[in-house]
């Protein structure tokens, strides 16, 4: 009983021991400044701690493929955040809700609704009379790996608060049993926006460096048939030389919406026709992104890396569209600024 005693004494002096250094730390940092300049201080750190949280969550639904379950719960809701919302990647954007659910979340679950018919076509395994939602409960996402790992963060939090710029470096995998896994460098910039006091992205940019792909053997019953675990020769037109097969992507995320040429369908208010999102990023080499030289180069990336900012503005660098682009597709930025007036 002693021993336990002087244990939990011992855990509560280094816990006022670490809270009290960090306490100096907020002092020596922030001078002779008041309790309400300390408090901003304690509440930024918060703020990018929580940011960092939305974004390892981003990562943890989309390996899971839970795409649903995260834009409902980690993507903008208010009415003027989604209709200036966009997910980007080199291809292009799409802007606004509705666009980003049916490519996030209905694209991407077509792909796996497909990915587990096939999966069962090839095993055998009798799927006769199941519906689509009871094949995608048991046999969605088997043998797929989608992993997007993100580091050397830069979080700038806005000065009011209420908007932050973030980047990220991932350097990720994606493989699925037997075909060629990729590796994927990429980077992402994400702004994010307050609502009722919890961060939500708004604009996700996927800026895609090179991909290399590889042959792998998944899983861990070491056996040659089918299953998930079972290693496989490589596919037919995928020699494992490091070069996607033509028409993959080697993303791992949903498809992009229709695309025709350098356009994707985009998102119109209420009542419109889907507008073409142009190709914003004209650096893009290759739909399968292998080339990293001549034709894609670093200078040409048009990359924002977030500095510190007083308040949001269209106007200053952002992982959005420009202020030209959101005028041409009829977005109204005025109704944006008029809901987050302060």
């Amino acid at each position: 009983m002693k021993k336990k005693i002087r244990l939990l004494a011992a855990a509560v002096f280094a816990a006022v021991m670490v809270f009290g250094m960090a306490g100096s730390v907020l002092a020596a940092e922030a001078g002779d400044a008041d309790l309400a300049t300390v408090y901003k201080m304690a509440q930024k750190a918060l703020d990018q701690q929580a940011i960092q949280n939305v974004m390892s969550r981003h990562v943890m639904y989309h390996c899971y493929g839970l795409h649903q379950e995260e834009v409902e719960q980690i993507w903008v809701q208010e009415p003027e955040n989604q209709a200036t919302a966009s997910f980007g990647q080199n291809q292009g954007y799409m802007v606004g809700y509705p666009a980003i659910w049916e490519a996030y979340v209905d694209g991407h679950t077509e792909s796996w609704l497909e990915t587990a018919k096939n999966y069962c076509a090839k095993n055998d395994i009798d799927i006769e009379g199941w519906s689509d939602e009871e094949i995608l409960d048991v046999y969605g996402g088997v043998g797929q790996l989608l992993l997007h790992v993100t580091t050397t963060s830069i979080i700038e939090v806005a000065e009011d608060g209420q908007t932050a710029k973030c980047f990220w470096y991932s350097p990720g995998l994606v493989a699925e049993t037997g075909q060629s896994g990729n590796t994927i460098w990429e980077a992402y910039g994400v702004d994010f926006v307050k609502e009722g006091g919890e961060w939500k992205i708004w604009h996700l940019h996927m800026y895609t460096d090179f991909t290399g792909s590889f042959y792998i053997t998944l899983g861990g019953n070491g056996g040659s048939g089918g299953g998930p675990g079972g290693g496989q020769a490589p596919p037919e037109g995928d020699s494992g030389d490091g070069q996607s097969p033509e028409g993959e992507s080697p993303e791992g995320e949903a498809p992009p919406a229709a695309q025709t040429g350098n356009e994707q369908q985009g998102w119109q208010p209420e009542g419109g026709e889907a507008i073409a999102i142009e190709t914003v990023n004209e650096y893009l080499s290759e739909p399968t992104y292998t080339i990293f030289s001549s034709k894609r180069l670093r200078s040409q990336m048009e990359l924002y890396i977030p500095t510190p900012y007083e308040t949001w503005s269209f106007d200053d660098p952002n992982y959005g569209l420009s202020v030209e682009q959101y005028a041409k597709y009829g977005i109204d930025l005025d109704a944006w600024y008029a809901a987050h007036a302060q």
